[in-house]
């Protein structure tokens, strides 16, 4: 199946890939099918892709790989929405949006607010961290750094 992207154009995809957001995300509540997407020669990056909406499009990042103090406490009760069980190994992944500014330095990630994704069952759900020291925007780049 082919879908159309915002930033990849036409993009070939296997209907086993696509990931089920049963409540969409913050935001785009009506977006529910999305695929993941890498980033072309930069393994750090990935798009979620509505499938169905080209121009709805996340930067994605592993959280650990910019912030190695990240910690992430997940209530039991929502994970199981995506059937992630907290006594199981799960095949899960946690990942960040990013907002790009102009300059490249200056783009912030929201770790206030995790995508998590259960690989196995392709379901995912965005949260939002209670009672939590982390915001919506947080630099990539410490201050200083590339300058």
């Amino acid at each position: 199946m082919n879908i159309e992207t915002k930033y990849l154009g036409e993009v070939e995809i296997n209907e086993e890939q696509i990931i089920s957001f049963p409540n969409g995300l913050l935001g785009f509540e009506n977006s529910k099918e999305f695929i993941l997407l890498d980033v072309p020669n930069n393994p750090y990056f990935k798009f979620l892709q509505d499938i169905h909406n080209s121009y709805i499009s996340f930067l994605l990042i592993n959280p650990w790989d910019f912030f190695k103090d990240y910690d992430v406490e997940l209530n039991d009760e929502e994970l199981l929405k995506i059937d992630i069980e907290s006594d199981k190994d799960n095949d899960m992944a946690i990942y960040s949006v990013v907002t790009l500014a102009q300059k490249f330095k200056e783009s912030t990630s929201n770790l206030l607010a995790p995508i998590v994704i259960n690989l196995l069952a392709k379901k995912g759900r965005q949260f939002i961290l209670n009672d939590s020291k982390y915001t919506t925007k947080h630099k990539l780049y410490p201050e200083g750094l590339g300058e």
